[in-house]
């Protein structure tokens, strides 16, 4: 073998790689541009697409009140072409109204979905149902039962004013505590003359909208079975006015 390397010109020389051949560009050379005004395509494209999305969510609450509609032989208004407005109709030989509403009895407006029936509630009952926060079932977890319900766990997940404990069992059934417990910011709230449900928002599930309607028409069937308690008018309204103390 030879001991020394053949001269430079002799090497076998290695082919530099060729910007054709997929090298680097140089570091000076200027960066590609995009044509203009494709940006502003591209951010109208992504607007409309979060738009178009935005109305087929809201556009879910009006499919459901419809289809709720037709499930109850109701007949189904709408405020504009994305909000429902209300469903009127007969359940269980009740007049049934489900709408939504915005209320002022906290410091902030509440937009909820509201369904109600009649009553005939000649025992005067009332009573006002919410579903507590977590936080709330945090704080007053340690706090005593004091409802005839045998039901602790009902008691710690829900605030429940009541003006006749006695009668509480055959309205809120374990059925019914069962079924209330599914929502997690359910209220249900009973007066002399009418019971309605409420729920955060509008509500966006037919089968939800049919399952609290039918759980109303159980509660006001057994509220109007309670035999008969006489009540003054003044009475009858302080009694109300505990809804609004307690829950």
């Amino acid at each position: 073998m030879p001991d020394t390397l053949p001269p430079r010109s002799a090497r076998t020389q290695i082919p530099r790689p060729s910007a054709a051949a997929g090298a680097m560009p140089p570091a000076d050379a200027p960066h590609p541009t995009w044509p203009a005004g494709l940006a502003w395509l591209i951010a109208l494209a992504l607007a409309a697409a979060c738009v178009g999305l935005a109305c087929r969510w809201r556009r879910g609450a009006l499919r459901a009140w419809q289809a709720f509609a037709r499930e109850i032989g109701g007949a189904f208004s709408a405020k504009n072409r994305l909000a429902p407005a209300r469903v009127v109709g007969t359940v269980r030989g009740r007049d049934f109204l489900l709408e939504t509403a915005l209320s002022y009895e906290d410091e902030a407006p509440y937009y909820h979905t509201r369904a109600c029936l009649p009553l005939r509630n000649a025992a005067s009952f009332v009573l006002g149902l919410r579903h507590k926060s977590l936080l709330e079932e945090a704080q007053t977890r340690r706090d005593p039962a004091r409802l005839p319900l045998d039901d602790p766990d009902f008691e710690r997940q829900f605030f429940v004013v009541c003006n006749d404990l006695e009668a509480l069992p055959a309205v809120l059934t374990r059925e019914t505590r069962r079924e209330l417990a599914r929502y997690p910011d359910v209220e249900v709230y009973t007066r002399l003359n009418e019971i309605e449900w409420r729920r955060a928002g509008e509500e966006r599930d037919a089968r939800t909208l049919l399952r609290l309607t039918h759980l109303l028409a159980d509660m006001a069937e057994a509220i109007d079975a309670l035999p008969p308690r006489a009540r003054t008018l003044s009475e009858r309204l302080a009694d109300e006015a505990l809804i609004e103390k307690g829950v």
